[in-house]
């Protein structure tokens, strides 16, 4: 029955989609990061292909709307087309074909769709739709692992969709990390009481969920988050009441297992499982040396004689369980270096709203959303340094909004700002022009 539900919900947006070619993207984003499909019970549902047809759709419907189809050129899409460029070449040469293929099939679908979010979200009204459906997809595991963490005694892993980026606990943390920032940027934007303490309880929540992860790279990429959370939000003494409010209750709440196996964060030379990994590092390292330009392909580590070979004394076969090391694997070093050089015009972006917008009271919600996402980065790159996402969709999303937030701003501010006379009354027209307000849900 539940399967069924989702199948109907699924295919009841394609009307929606072919007159409204954004409301793919919402859609696609959906799919993307909540995985409804795989939370099903078999059939067909579960094997469904949705998200190509969500993602057809909406190309589809792209090209024949009066939308436009001209995605900006600057660094970021130049970085972007590239990094894509080196991903399909390391593909051709891989050293593990039908595994690469697969990885490069998924990984190239998610840029492609960042790029139509990049020519489709050019107002301010579909960058907060685009917000919401994120926050709502991830926050839905965010407050339901939580709630599990704390009725367990926190005794209970957290685990996300079965055969998707999130489904490992690491992978789920990393995710939660990315999205609790973009929580406090929506609990900073309306005015709605209920909306802002639905918003506050749902981060408390996702903070329990990283907790659940046990996971000790969320670890310190929490206490990276929280820190720049504070320094980047508004109203930095409440958020940061809160923050050290729920590291008192959790260093009370977490059980002694937590707290053993984040220890061994220091002594990690005694743990296989963080052995292994420094075995998984140098096994990519080692690809990246060998091929420095193509690197092996994605999943290269599924080709276990060339494992063995790289890595005589690992005892089995592990994913790169870095995003860097997965970048350098897969794509040698000319692809890490993309990816980087990606990452750093996307911070320069967000620094340069934050700039123009910093003491622009009709665009702080700019300001607020670039210092979120940029705080939302951080938890990916901290935590992403131990796990394997470095084709996650959400990451690709966060490279769309930095296009597509200064676009957005153009756009707002002739509405926004009216005609000054030239008389010494403009003054006073400007004082009595309405201040625009914000809804919850549209912004």
């Amino acid at each position: 029955m539940l399967g069924f539900a989702i199948a109907m919900i699924i295919l009841a947006t394609l009307p929606l989609i072919l007159l409204r070619p954004h409301v793919g993207i919402l859609a696609w984003t959906w799919l993307g990061l909540m995985n409804p499909h795989r939370m099903s019970w078999g059939g067909v549902v579960e094997s469904g292909h949705f998200s190509l047809i969500i993602g057809s759709a909406t190309l589809l419907a792209w090209f024949l709307s009066r939308e436009p189809k001209r995605v900006p050129l600057n660094a970021i899409t130049v970085l972007l087309a590239l990094f894509a460029l080196s991903l399909t070449l390391s593909t051709i040469a891989a050293l593990a074909p039908e595994a690469a293929f697969e990885g490069w099939s998924r990984s190239i679908k998610i840029m492609l769709m960042a790029f139509v979010t990049m020519a489709l979200t050019e107002r301010r009204t579909r960058l907060h739709a685009l917000i919401w459906i994120t926050v709502l997809s991830l926050g839905f595991f965010g407050v339901t692992n939580g709630m599990k963490t704390i009725l367990s005694g926190g005794q209970s892993i957290v685990w996300g969709p079965s055969r998707s980026f999130i489904a490992d606990n690491n992978q789920l943390a990393l995710a939660m990390l990315m999205t609790l920032p973009l929580m406090r940027y929506l609990q900073l934007q309306t005015d709605n009481r209920l909306f802002r303490w639905g918003l506050g309880a749902a981060m408390v929540l996702t903070f329990f969920s990283v907790i659940g992860s046990h996971s000790r790279g969320a670890f310190l990429g929490l206490l990276i988050v929280t820190v720049t959370l504070i320094m980047k939000s508004r109203y930095r003494l409440r958020i940061g009441a809160l923050i050290l409010g729920l590291a008192v209750i959790g260093a009370f709440f977490v059980p002694q297992s937590w707290v053993e196996r984040m220890e061994t964060i220091r002594h990690y030379e005694q743990d296989e499982s963080a052995m292994s990994r420094l075995r998984a590092w140098d096994f990519n390292y080692q690809i990246a040396r060998e091929r420095p330009i193509l690197g092996g392909g994605i999943n290269a580590h599924e080709n276990r004689e060339l494992f063995m070979r790289l890595v005589p004394d690992a005892k089995k076969v592990r994913n790169a369980h870095s995003v860097y090391f997965q970048a350098l694997g897969s794509q040698g070093f000319l692809g890490l270096f993309l990816f980087l050089a990606l990452a750093v015009a996307v911070w320069k972006s967000l620094s340069r709203v934050r700039k123009t917008t910093k003491n622009d009271k009709r665009n702080s919600w700019a300001y607020d959303l670039a210092s979120m996402v940029q705080v939302s980065m951080l938890g990916y790159f901290s935590a992403g340094a131990f796990v394997n996402l470095t084709y996650f969709d959400l990451y690709y999303l966060v490279v769309a909004l930095a296009v597509a937030l200064p676009r957005a701003i153009a756009l707002e501010r002739p509405a926004s700002e009216p005609t000054r006379p030239e008389t010494k009354s403009a003054e006073l027209v400007d004082f009595a022009a309405p201040k625009p307000r914000l809804h919850p849900l549209r912004g």
